[in-house]
């Protein structure tokens, strides 16, 4: 069993792995999907700073968000997909 030090540890290590591969991905399209409103967003990652992420959004399920810049904590991402040449982000509709 963990204790509550190694815990900590873990989190912090996922924190820096996500935050290195979010910066190495910037300027890629990525698909992210939050729990809190607007739940989720496709867009191309503007900028990585400390552990916020800066979107250009293109599409969101609140239209009033398309075509904007949105920053979130990373810890609010569920869930995250980055576009590859091999990999895109498939056409939404909303």
């Amino acid at each position: 069993m963990l204790q509550r030090e190694d815990a900590r540890n873990i989190n912090d290590l996922r924190q820096e792995a996500l935050i290195a591969e979010l910066t190495t991905a910037i300027g890629s399209r990525i698909l992210v999907i939050i729990e809190s409103y607007p739940f989720f967003y496709v867009g191309r990652i503007l900028e990585v700073e400390a552990d916020t992420i800066s979107i250009q959004v293109e599409i969101c399920n609140v239209p009033e968000f398309d075509n904007t810049s949105l920053r979130t904590h990373i810890d609010n991402i569920q869930v995250y997909f980055v576009e590859t040449p091999e990999n895109p982000i498939p056409e939404i509709r909303v």
